[in-house]
């Protein structure tokens, strides 16, 4: 690492730990054009501030920012953040392959298989989108749980007969992060739509514990063991979640619960 790497990387955490303090933009790229000005030849400098215009919509300056981080260094470098902004931009194939070439340096780097997944997804190739957000959940030590939502939507997208895969996925996704409400709504409602009722209840019932029994947990249980046939065990739930409502405080949402189960109830007397 010569002088000027070294420079470049002391500046960039002192940068950090500025950012951390005072988080306002406007002091972040002040901070920055002031050490691009003290240090010109630096890239990461020029790649930071590239970024953070990026991350806030001033798409000509990143790209102005990193034509030159490209001639102060290996352009590789910059070919990470050039997918950002052609991602942005909407040229999602320039923004695949620019991942690509990064990839080739940093093959273990998360994020660049995580924008190619959303890439190749907005491009409908839905096998390469599930191939590298395999490669992104392998490779990430904290992914989002939303990351396997889409993940999970991205398979049902591929195999609209077969749920199975986006189901397992989910599981994956539970056994790692957790019982994650989010989903495990969703691996219900796919239960749901594929007819297993039994399945369905079976993971409604486990994240009563993480929904607190919340009102919303009552109505959608009472609606599954309708579906399923169980009426007695419906209507106990709809009490249950009438005597709750009662309790709280009228919301907008919660009349419109009140209207829902009053369409549910009158859906019944049909029966």
């Amino acid at each position: 690492m010569n002088l000027l790497q070294k420079l470049a990387v002391l500046t960039l955490a002192g940068f950090s730990l500025c950012s951390a303090a005072h988080p306002g933009i406007a002091t972040r790229f002040e901070q920055l054009d002031e050490l691009i000005d003290r240090y010109p030849q630096s890239q990461p400098l020029w790649l930071k501030r590239a970024s953070l215009f990026i991350q806030h919509g001033d798409l000509k300056s990143a790209h102005r920012d990193l034509q030159q981080a490209a001639q102060l260094g290996d352009p590789v470098e910059t070919a990470f953040q050039m997918g950002l902004l052609h991602f942005k931009e909407g040229q999602f194939k320039k923004s695949y392959d620019d991942f690509e070439s990064y990839l080739k340096r940093a093959p273990g780097h998360a994020l660049s298989y995580l924008y190619r997944a959303k890439a190749a997804s907005v491009m409908g190739q839905y096998d390469l989108a599930i191939e590298n957000f395999e490669f992104y959940f392998s490779r990430s030590l904290n992914p989002h749980p939303g990351e396997y939502l889409a993940a999970a939507r991205l398979q049902v997208e591929s195999s609209p007969d077969d749920y199975g895969p986006a189901l397992l996925l989910i599981d994956q996704a539970i056994g790692r992060l957790g019982l994650i409400p989010q989903l495990q709504r969703y691996a219900t409602d796919l239960e749901i739509q594929r007819g297993n009722f039994t399945a369905a209840i079976e993971r409604w019932d486990s994240a009563e514990l993480a929904l607190g029994s919340s009102p919303e947990w009552k109505f959608k249980a009472a609606r599954i063991y309708s579906q399923a046939g169980q009426f007695v065990r419906a209507r106990q739930l709809i009490l249950l979640l009438k005597e709750q409502l009662l309790e709280l405080k009228p919301t907008p949402a919660r009349q419109q619960l009140w209207q829902e189960i009053g369409v549910f109830e009158r859906a019944w007397a049909q029966l």
